[in-house]
């Protein structure tokens, strides 16, 4: 008989005992009600109340509550808990306060046995196993027998066929009902019992039902309970159902209170058996081989992937040979149960097996330095806002930083004051890094900008910048072909080569282009410090060189000075 059918009898010997429960709970809700009736005839509400409590209560309780009659006070408080305890213990009806009785509680099967350890029952065989008889003891209950227990002369008995032994195990917890036939080899069983708990020997039983926790076993007639731990290496995923009527070798870890205290186990048997198959399913792998794999577990650090080619060795994906995207959540990359290709890249000296699945997905990074050149303009999609900058997507897999302090040409405090998530953003790449991965944008320059020659900037190099704005310290001036922040610059009032106290917003309107020389840069902000007299002083002595350079070319006298110079070689030698 397989695991469901068994699964099925005994739902269905429950809710026939439920029913029959129910049915004595009914009668005893009409004799409360009948009770109370009468009470309500004799002397009103006070004694419905005092009948129904009276008919709802044990005898015991009701002998009590007499034997306090002599103090109503007393009396009426205890009556009142009694009839709210009562629906709980005996299923009686209570009755609210318009009359009507209320719903009774389900029966459960566990609060009372349809059977009694020591009890004579028949049934019809169900199902013959190798080693147990499975009989359905009128639809009540789903019972079951060791076959050790019969002789070799004795018949095996066929589905159908009438089966009579006693309950040894009434299975009020959890498990089947256990049926004998010699209820004394109990007796005899725990001498052997108690010896294999002390030398560590391994003993035989008959797995009888699934019970909480784990299941119960019957070892020749003693009662002993196996945890989930002990029964499966991964009892999460188990099917104990699958176990029952199977004969099983089992530890014993516990052998207390004379024999009804037992515990016993598989789990070394277990890890024995696992270690064997792990090391002939490493003698199937090796580094750089291709696999299937199923994932397990997901944690912060890895993810835990099974490996059915190789009796379902376990590996690990390192949270680094997850995705080329290191800052991808593993949890959103894998999923427990979903199956992918990995490729051993390492087993060490202890066994264990290092997995990636990074090295067999194409890295979009590859042919991102060619693609995502400095200066080269896109259009991304904005996908989150932070206090210093947005996060850019390129294309999936690349993302790109474009920092709070580059967002604009005026200061801004956040960039959602600007960018809103999922918006389309023209960019340009203002630095590629394939170490790191990361890729550093600026906004793109408007249309009307794009034509304009892209500048360096700088110490004592000379650039073309526009005037934004004048005041007395100095000007406000945009740097032509530069984007991000360094397109900021500033010249201060002295360096304008104007008198002082000269009013700059006269001679300075906005949207004045300017040739300038690049006196610093801030190491902070990479903003330039400019100034026009420094260009023009630049431009003077450049324009003195290449005078002195185009006369040395056409073979002049030089100047002065250079006719003393060689007047006076001459005299010396």
């Amino acid at each position: 008989m397989t695991a469901p059918e068994t699964e099925t009898v005994t739902e269905q010997a429950e809710s026939q005992a439920g029913d029959a429960a129910s049915g004595d709970t009914t009668t005893a809700g009409e004799s409360a009600e009948a009770a109370a009736a009468e009470g309500t005839d004799e002397g009103g509400e006070d004694d419905a109340e005092e009948g129904a409590s009276e008919s709802e209560a044990p005898e015991g309780a009701a002998a009590e509550g007499a034997g306090e009659s002599t103090a109503p006070g007393g009396l009426k408080k205890k009556r009142r808990r009694r009839k709210k305890k009562k629906p709980s213990e005996g299923g009686a009806a209570a009755q609210n306060k318009d009359g009507e009785h209320g719903k009774q509680k389900a029966h459960r099967a566990s609060d009372r046995a349809p059977f009694h350890v020591g009890e004579e029952v028949f049934g019809k065989v169900t199902a013959v196993l190798d080693t147990a008889v499975m009989i359905d003891l009128s639809g009540k209950a789903l019972a079951i027998f060791d076959r050790t227990e019969m002789e070799l002369d004795d018949l095996v008995p066929s589905i159908g066929d009438r089966f009579v032994a006693r309950v040894h195990n009434d299975g009020i917890r959890g498990g089947l009902v256990v049926l004998s036939r010699k209820p004394l080899r109990e007796e005899e069983i725990k001498p052997k019992i108690e010896q294999a708990h002390k030398d560590g020997t391994l003993i035989s039983g008959l797995v009888t039902g699934v019970i909480k926790g784990g299941i119960e076993v019957d070892i020749y007639g003693l009662r002993a309970f196996a945890p989930a731990s002990g029964m499966d290496l991964h009892p999460q995923n188990a099917n104990f159902a699958s176990l029952v009527g199977q004969r099983m070798e089992f530890k014993v870890v516990q052998y207390d209170k004379g024999g009804r205290d037992v515990v016993v186990t598989r789990r070394p048997m277990l890890e024995a058996e696992a270690h064997e198959r792990r090391k002939h399913a490493l003698t199937l792998l090796q580094e750089g081989q291709v696999m299937q794999g199923v994932v397990r577990t997901v944690v912060e650090w890895g993810a835990f992937v099974a490996l059915p080619e190789a009796e379902n060795l376990e590996g690990l994906v390192h949270v680094t040979e997850a995705s080329h995207d290191s800052r991808a959540p593993l949890n959103e990359i894998l999923k427990p149960g979903e199956k992918l290709e990995v490729k051993i890249i390492k087993i060490d000296e202890k066994g264990k097996i290092w997995l990636s699945r990074k090295a067999l997905v194409a890295d979009p990074w590859g042919e991102a330095r060619q693609k995502f050149a400095r200066g080269s303009r896109h259009t991304g999609k904005v996908t989150r806002l932070e206090k210093f900058g947005a996060f850019v997507e390129l294309e999936p897999g690349i993302e790109g930083l474009l920092h709070v302090a580059d967002l604009s040409f005026d200061r801004v405090e956040h960039p959602n004051l600007i960018l809103k998530e999922g918006q389309d953003l023209d960019v340009i790449v203002a630095a590629f890094d394939m170490r790191t991965k990361k890729v550093s944008l600026h906004p793109a320059p408007p249309a009307d900008r794009a034509e304009e020659p892209q500048q360096r900037i700088e110490r004592n190099g000379l650039i073309k910048v526009e005037v934004v704005k004048a005041d007395a310290p100095g000007l406000i001036v945009r740097v032509l072909g530069v984007s991000g922040r360094q397109a900021r610059g500033f010249i201060p009032a002295g360096q304008t080569g104007t008198q002082r106290g000269t009013d700059l917003r006269k001679h300075f309107k906005a949207g004045k282009v300017l040739d300038t020389k690049v006196l610093d840069v801030d190491p902070r902000t990479g903003e330039p410090k400019l100034s026009i007299r420094g260009y023009a002083e630049e431009e003077e002595r450049r324009a003195h060189k290449e005078y002195r350079q185009k006369l040395k070319a056409e073979g002049g006298f030089g100047t002065l000075g250079d006719l003393l110079k060689q007047r006076l070689s001459g005299g010396d030698s």
